[in-house]
């Protein structure tokens, strides 16, 4: 199967065409202990978007398999994968390195939930959560970063498994792969709690390119004060 970019892919879908990106974030997070968590957020457009699934499996005696199955995937209408829609861990950075530099993030690759895993876990422990058949769960996340020259944007390779824990399953379902192409990193999201002078002193030892960032106040209603983004250019 030929794999497209910004498309999402599930084995033992009766998709088999994937399915298009419609939203996907790629951010940080400043937590309270000034320690940094990188999120990603995907969201799938509708299962039967791009297939030519007709619903008329009320009008038929014979429903085949594939139709029937398709009919199932469709209830459950798009996929979310994300550490940020029901607040899971993310990709924690390690907190004693001497600087932060996105030149480091080409090629690297982030391994969390590898497997064997303990499923009895709660949900909220896991790096990642997904909303594919019912509420699942994500393990064996496999997240490579690699460099398109152009500063805080990289191509993002992910794949992983998914336990399709809604139905009271503990055994592997389905692997997914996900290519995107050219994602600009949206900036580091700082804890209400933290004052932006230190937040700001914090960011002058610890980043490498400071001078490619701004600290700037967040809108009225958003869950924190400031955020540190790339300056507009």
């Amino acid at each position: 199967m030929s794999k497209e970019n910004n498309k999402i892919y599930f084995s033992n879908s009766p998709f088999i065409n994937g399915h298009k990106v419609v939203d996907f974030v790629w951010n940080a997070r400043l937590d309270e202990n000034y320690n940094i968590v990188m999120d990603l957020h995907l969201e799938s457009d509708q299962y039967d978007e791009e297939d030519e699934y007709a619903d008329i499996i009320e009008e038929i005696d014979d429903v085949s398999d594939e139709m029937t199955e398709k009919s199932h995937w469709i209830n459950y209408d798009h996929c979310v994968l994300s550490s940020t829609f029901w607040a899971n861990k993310g990709i924690p950075i390690a907190s004693d390195a001497d600087k932060l530099d996105f030149a480091n993030l080409n090629n690297q690759t982030f391994l969390l939930d590898t497997l064997p895993i303990d499923l009895s876990n709660p949900e909220e422990d896991f790096a990642f959560g997904i909303s594919m058949l019912g509420k699942d769960v994500v393990v064996n996340n496999e997240i490579t970063f690699l460099d398109t020259e152009e500063f805080g944007v990289f191509d993002i390779k992910w794949k992983g498994k998914v336990v399709n824990t809604y139905v009271g399953e503990n055994i592997i379902d389905y692997d997914f792969y996900v290519y995107m192409k050219r994602i600009k990193f949206g900036g580091i999201k700082i804890d209400s709690s933290l004052k932006s002078e230190e937040v700001f002193k914090f960011f002058n030892s610890k980043l490498v390119n400071i001078d490619e960032f701004e600290l700037i106040e967040t809108e009225e209603n958003s869950l924190e004060d400031y955020i540190l983004r790339l300056k507009m250019k």
